[in-house]
């Protein structure tokens, strides 16, 4: 059994449903994709949850060798993410929020990756677990899924609830070579038609300053014509992938028991610490949750409407102890809520 072999069968072993081999290059053509995309959307770094003085960071992403200098190949990694608590149908109606799927994988595709690349190292060779490269990017190049409209990866077993992490390593693999996937997006426009922000502002192209998802992850200012339209997304979107024809024809997984939000785990999830998929709105109104969650929550019971005694009082309750940016948008929500 090949050492290539080897790998992939551990990383199955580990609960990993994809798995596959990328050359080692400088991703030129992507870092060209998103000086494009920052021109077309007028979008800068805090757009995309960056640091505004760290104007390398896409240059950095394109260029592996930037992580590992003796870089040989890249392991690119997925777990499927549409478990059988990702049913969100009744989220409004019991004024629950909704969290984007994909982000309670984060944590089980992140310990594979490490696990793999413990499993590396122990036979001599470097190895470096992270999200350090364009994942959907390459994964598309390597025809392990191909891009949406929704300018997400699609892929023919899962669709596009697939959560990537890749491991790089100084070890030398050969790439694989996969079939192409064909989607069935060419005369379809339903993702594009269903975004209520316009993000997609063109086939395969997105508008950060739009996205729902980076909208509910930022602590940007949100002004009152795009938090009308966030519906109860509290962290993430899902929107676009709800409504996709390949999405619509998967099956629910058994749930892994690694699932959830945990920041030790994910960055991503500095606000969801210990927060369930579907959290039901009032409560997170509280104190004890961060500003940002908070925040999203009150937009969500804005928009929502049901409840609506229900959501006042616990607005004006919390709007007391509130900090001062965040009564903009407690006293939003009353004013949507008293003129519904």
């Amino acid at each position: 059994m090949s050492l290539k072999h080897e790998i992939k069968e551990f990383a199955r072993s580990q609960g990993a449903d994809l798995v596959a081999v990328a050359p080692i290059e400088v991703y030129s053509d992507y870092l060209a994709q998103v000086r494009d995309r920052l021109a077309e959307t007028s979008a800068d770094m805090r757009d995309y949850m960056i640091q505004p003085e760290d104007m390398s960071f896409f240059e950095r992403l394109s260029s592996p060798r930037e992580i590992l200098p003796d870089a040989r190949a890249i392991i690119v990694l997925g777990v499927y993410a549409y478990d059988e608590t990702a049913v969100y149908a009744k989220t409004r109606n019991e004024l629950r929020g909704k969290t984007a799927r994909i982000y309670a994988y984060y944590p089980v595709v992140r310990q594979i990756a490490e696990k793999l690349a413990e499993f590396i190292e122990k036979r001599g060779y470097k190895a470096i677990q992270g999200q350090s490269i364009p994942l959907k990017y390459v994964a598309d190049r390597i025809k392990l899924g191909t891009y949406g409209k929704n300018a997400l990866l699609l892929t023919k077993q899962y669709g596009s609830y697939v959560a990537l992490r890749n491991v790089i390593t100084d070890l030398a693999l050969p790439p694989d070579k996969l079939e192409k996937f064909t989607l069935p997006c060419e005369d379809c426009r339903v993702c594009l038609k269903a975004c209520p922000t316009g993000a997609l502002y063109a086939p395969y192209k997105v508008n950060p300053k739009l996205c729902i998802n980076p909208l509910t992850r930022r602590q940007n200012y949100i002004p009152p014509e795009l938090r009308s339209k966030m519906q109860n997304w509290i962290s993430g979107c899902d929107i676009c992938q709800e409504v996709c024809p390949v999405n619509r024809k998967l099956t629910v997984r058994q749930i892994d028991l690694r699932a959830g939000f945990d920041s030790r785990h994910h960055a991503s999830h500095r606000y969801l610490d210990n927060i369930e998929r579907t959290p039901h709105l009032t409560d997170i109104l509280s104190e004890v949750y961060p500003d940002v969650i908070r925040r999203n929550a009150a937009i969500a019971l804005a928009n929502i409407g049901k409840g609506k005694r229900e959501s006042l009082a616990a607005l004006k309750r919390h709007i007391v102890s509130a900090p001062e940016e965040l009564r903009d948008y407690y006293l939003w929500a009353i004013g949507a809520l008293e003129d519904f």
